[in-house]
């Protein structure tokens, strides 16, 4: 009988510890109370707020455009809600350090970011079309919005298109600049090709 108590109480010892190893795992995977997917209209109709931390390794849109990331996290936040022509639209903005490849040294160092964007959620390409000039067009036609390639996109507005690590430069030589990427704006110079084409 004491071998079995004792059997019983180390299967409940060792399923606290797997339950509390299952939860650590999950917080590295991401910290956040959101789901992967969500209704823009119904997130903008109440104002929804997401912010937290995601490991880099999670935003597959920036496979081959960064070094390993290793468990590197990126900060973002995402506020939905509407402007004044009721137009759907997401703030978002991120922080922290992305390892890039230096293109002069072939090193890695590690580029800081700090970008904020106005998302305009829009069902097609004309409705794209009547977004200000200052948004960022995001195509929904199915009305779901997956949050972390809004977060991977953002991330993208703030790498450079040739990664030139700072410290590499010479003494009394500065740093070359760099365009950035613009995947939003990318899209839209093609929804806007494609649909002249139609004419």
């Amino acid at each position: 009988m004491r071998a079995r108590s004792w059997g019983c109480g180390s299967i409940r010892a060792s399923r606290k510890v797997l339950c509390r190893l299952f939860e650590w795992y999950n917080d590295r995977l991401m910290s956040r109370d959101f789901p992967d997917w969500i209704d823009p209209d119904k997130a903008a109709a109440a104002g929804r707020e997401f912010s937290g931390t995601v490991p880099l390794a999670r935003l597959t849109r920036l496979d081959g455009m960064i070094a390993d990331p290793g468990d590197a996290e990126i900060e973002f936040r995402i506020v939905f809600g509407h402007d004044e022509q009721r137009q759907v639209r997401a703030e978002v903005s991120v922080s922290g350090r992305v390892p890039l490849r230096c293109q002069r040294t072939l090193k890695v160092f590690e580029h800081p970011i700090e970008s904020r964007s106005v998302v305009g959620i829009v069902p097609d390409d004309r409705a794209a079309d009547s977004l200000p000039e200052d948004y960022e067009p995001l195509l929904c036609p199915d009305n779901k919005v997956e949050l972390v390639r809004l977060i991977g996109e953002e991330v993208l507005l703030g790498l450079p298109l040739v990664p030139i690590d700072p410290a590499s430069s010479k003494v009394g030589e500065e740093a070359p600049t760099s365009d950035t990427y613009r995947p939003f704006a990318e899209l839209a110079d093609e929804l806007r090709k494609n649909r002249d084409k139609d004419k």
